[in-house]
């Protein structure tokens, strides 16, 4: 740590140790925490059994959520020389005794260490795989799986990138279905296998014609499921909280994914409870099921029974996702909205001298408060710098810190590094006690929209003249000369005083009415308390199709619907920016 920190920070990160967290991993080393399993029971029983030890009271809610777990999946070759192939279904594939289908092999386009398995196209314009079972490289996402499906594909198999067959999930339903998206989920097989088993296929299927049958079995339907709330109570604004989380379920043992995470968060709640005198607003620990096999139905169903609360009184929400795990040293690639760069920043060089730099947060992570409009920092935690996994050999995957051990079997106490562990959770404590302990919230919503004004002037450029966004841009123009007078105003706050004072109040509810509506344009399209679903939400998506105007003909029916929906997104971008610039000249 260094000087910039105050005394109660000191005190507060000197307190860190890790009993608790090597007893958490101990444990969990014994569970596979499959959600709906006797192992989430048992691991959600031993968190709790650790806090009573150490005096820190919490709730257990048991919501029912919609899962899908993998049992098996099978992939036989046939010819003279039947043979299997050693295979992994997601959850959410459709299961399937046996279809048999001739194989047919769409390249994504990448080699094994190269390979995004998040983001691979179809490098393939085919009307139809009418009967076939199509093998592509990658992940078995849920765009592409569609891709397929409305081709009429029989089966997908996909190709990973390395020995192990990473698990995963393939609908684009986030949390738990409604009305308005059940009919969305995958009506097709998928199947994931190594790449090893997949060079031979793609032999195969360039030799002559080869047939395979593909076998999957899923467990599916409606489970209760444990999901642990902790709420330690501030002393001056009580009611105003952070939402500090992650996932308790794992893909096998997952200690990396993320019972380093579980681990961090139960430590940091015996510090911050024991603590709770010198907090000023409330810190919300939860600990989720349903994260890997409910495609984030844990955090999703407390987004929507706890709603109301969040929007009203939720300051941040932090992810902790994957902290702790071996080479992990950088902190250059850490998801964080951009009001909240700095104070991201400024907290982790003052708690470990290293330099931080952000990323927009992807659609993942159990960021189920876009919609709600929460300032959001954090999702995965410390990872491994690029020179390391490029000497390696390491593909890019979603956890571990980088490991390639992320959602497989392989994801064992060895990838877990104590001495990360310790950085990360002091990264963590301290960025949480500034954001509650802030006399004025430590956002800068200039930097949300100068991003968005560049945005803005992107599209712009991408549609020409065919269509103007400029009452859009001086509406951002104008809101971003009110913040800039708002900030000067906050700086002679200064950093004393008591939050119940009614300019200080004021001033954070304006601050978090900026985070409602200025999130919500740009991280959802869907409405409030609606979830979008778990594919990519482009900046400010009403008015992203800008990008694809020029792929349609100028006389094309297309084409004139694009420019329809970008004046209907422009309206809604112009009247949040309206809004806000209103708010903040009636605060001065």
């Amino acid at each position: 740590m260094t000087q910039s920190t105050t005394t109660f920070e000191q005190e507060l990160l000197n307190q860190v140790n890790l009993e608790l967290p090597r007893k958490v991993l101990s444990k969990f080393q014994t569970l596979v925490r499959e959600s709906s399993s006797e192992d989430e029971k048992e691991a959600f029983d031993y968190l709790g059994e650790l806090l009573e030890e150490v005096k820190v009271p919490y709730k257990l809610h048991n919501p029912n959520l919609y899962l899908s777990v993998p049992v098996s999946a099978e992939v036989e070759v046939h010819g003279a020389k039947p043979f299997n192939i050693r295979a992994k279904t997601p959850a959410f594939s459709n299961a399937t005794e046996g279809l048999k289908g001739e194989l047919v092999y769409i390249a994504a386009g990448s080699e094994s260490n190269e390979m995004d398995i998040f983001s691979l196209d179809v490098l393939d314009d085919q009307e139809t795989f009418e009967g076939k079972i199509v093998l592509s490289e990658g992940f078995a996402m849920p765009a592409r799986i569609k891709y397929f499906e409305e081709r009429g594909a029989l089966a997908s198999i996909f190709i990973n990138p390395g020995h192990n067959i990473h698990d995963g999930i393939c609908t684009p339903i986030w949390g738990s279905p409604d009305l308005d998206n059940y009919q969305t989920e995958p009506d097709s097989v998928a199947t994931a296998i190594n790449y090893e088993d997949g060079q031979k296929l793609i032999e195969f299927c360039k030799e002559g014609k080869v047939e395979v049958s593909v076998k999957t079995e899923l467990k599916q339907g409606w489970f209760d499921c444990p999901l642990l709330d902790i709420h330690i109570e501030g002393t001056e604004e009580p009611e105003k909280f952070l939402l500090l989380h992650g996932h308790l379920d794992s893909w096998g043992y997952g200690l990396g994914d993320n019972a380093t995470g579980d681990a961090s968060l139960v430590e940091m709640a015996r510090v911050l409870y024991h603590n709770r005198h010198n907090l000023k607003r409330s810190v919300r620990i939860a600990i989720w099921p349903g994260h890997s096999t409910g495609r984030y139905a844990g955090s999703t169903w407390f987004a929507d029974y706890f709603g109301l609360d969040l929007d009203e009184n939720c300051v941040a929400q932090v992810n902790c996702d994957s902290p702790g795990c071996r080479w992990a040293t950088s902190y250059e690639y850490l998801d964080m909205m951009d009001e909240v760069e700095d104070h991201c920043q400024i907290a982790i060089k003052d708690a470990l001298d290293k330099p931080a730099r952000g990323v927009r947060p992807n659609r993942a992570g159990d960021y189920s408060f876009n919609n709600i409009g929460i300032t959001s920092y954090y999702m995965l935690s410390s990872t491994m710098p690029p020179e390391v996994a490029k000497e390696k050999g390491y593909y890019p995957v979603g956890g571990c810190g980088g490991n390639i051990e992320w959602h497989t079997e392989d994801d064992l106490i060895h990838v877990v590094d104590e001495e990360i562990l310790l950085n990360d959770i002091h990264m963590y404590l301290l960025s949480v006690v500034r954001n509650v302990n802030s006399t004025v919230l430590p956002y800068d919503f200039t930097k949300t929209v100068e991003s968005q004004l560049k945005t803005i002037n992107t599209y712009q450029e991408s549609v020409k003249d065919a269509f103007s966004f400029d009452s859009v841009k001086q509406d951002a123009e104008l809101l971003k000369e009110q913040l800039v007078k708002f900030n000067a105003f906050v700086e002679n706050i200064g950093s004393q005083g008591n939050l119940n004072d009614p300019i200080i109040k004021e001033a954070n509810e304006l601050l978090l009415e900026l985070g409602r509506e200025l999130v919500r344009i740009n991280f959802a399209k869907n409405g409030k308390f609606r979830h979008d679903p778990a594919l990519n939400v482009p900046e400010l998506p009403d008015i992203a199709p800008a990008l694809e105007l020029h792929d349609h003909n100028s006389d094309s029916h297309l084409f004139k619907v694009t420019l329809n929906h970008l004046l209907r997104g422009s309206n809604r971008v112009s009247s949040t920016y309206r809004k806000l610039s209103k708010s903040l000249t009636n605060f001065q």
